[in-house]
């Protein structure tokens, strides 16, 4: 946690994200599954809310509202984009846990600007991001495959999502010191044949560019 002022906390997250073909993402997890142990599932819901389907609005700022487990936590990303480069994503992460009715009342009937200042800080007063009424435009559903890699390193994940009749496939590796982690992947991706598939694309902006291809 960091704080960025008027007592305001973010979480900085940095992560490795590799979108993967099917038969590797299958190769991978039969991989780790062998040489280290079983993976832990957790299956998630996230739910997306912006003010428009516009991609610009995405470069300010995604909100979602996760729901795992019968927990529900509204988060919002702001991208760091002169911290990210090749397969790492930067963003300053703000996460406020909410109840199960306030989660089906925002996503059945939009999410206030006001709430979001309440739950997640002055957003705009800090990064100069607009607060807007937003509302929901649907669901992204993963089964996401944990696997515990070294104690050293953080828990490397691996997620099949569905969304709006598209499956996709990634990994996801949420670290500070990402060398170690590029010496694994490297390795791994060599003995395994595996190439990944285009430059990174986070989960929303997967979403939405789905969602304006199927209104086309």
């Amino acid at each position: 946690m960091q704080s960025i002022g008027d007592d305001i906390m973010s979480y900085i997250e940095s992560e490795l994200k590799f979108l993967l073909e099917r038969k590797d993402f299958a190769s991978l997890y039969r991989y780790l599954k062998e040489n280290y142990a079983s993976p832990q599932l957790v299956r998630q819901t996230n739910y997306y809310f912006a003010a428009s389907r516009r991609a610009a609005d995405l470069q300010l700022g995604s909100t979602r509202i996760r729901c795992v487990k019968g927990t529900y936590e509204l988060t919002c990303k702001i991208p760091i984009a002169e911290n990210s480069s090749g397969a790492m994503l930067n963003s300053y992460e703000y996460n406020a846990q909410i109840s199960k009715e306030q989660a089906i009342n925002y996503i059945n009937n939009g999410l206030p600007a006001a709430a979001q200042k309440e739950l997640l800080g002055d957003l705009n007063k800090i990064h100069g991001t607009p607060m807007r009424d937003l509302n929901c435009f649907g669901r992204l559903r993963t089964a996401r495959f944990i696997f515990a890699i070294k104690k050293e390193l953080p828990p490397l994940l691996l997620d099949s999502n569905a969304y709006l009749g598209t499956f996709d496939y990634e990994l996801e590796w949420e670290l500070r010191e990402s060398e170690a982690a590029h010496y694994l992947l490297h390795n791994w991706f060599k003995d395994l044949d595996i190439q990944p598939v285009g430059k990174i694309i986070p989960k929303v902006k997967r979403f939405f560019d789905r969602l304006m291809e199927s209104e086309i």
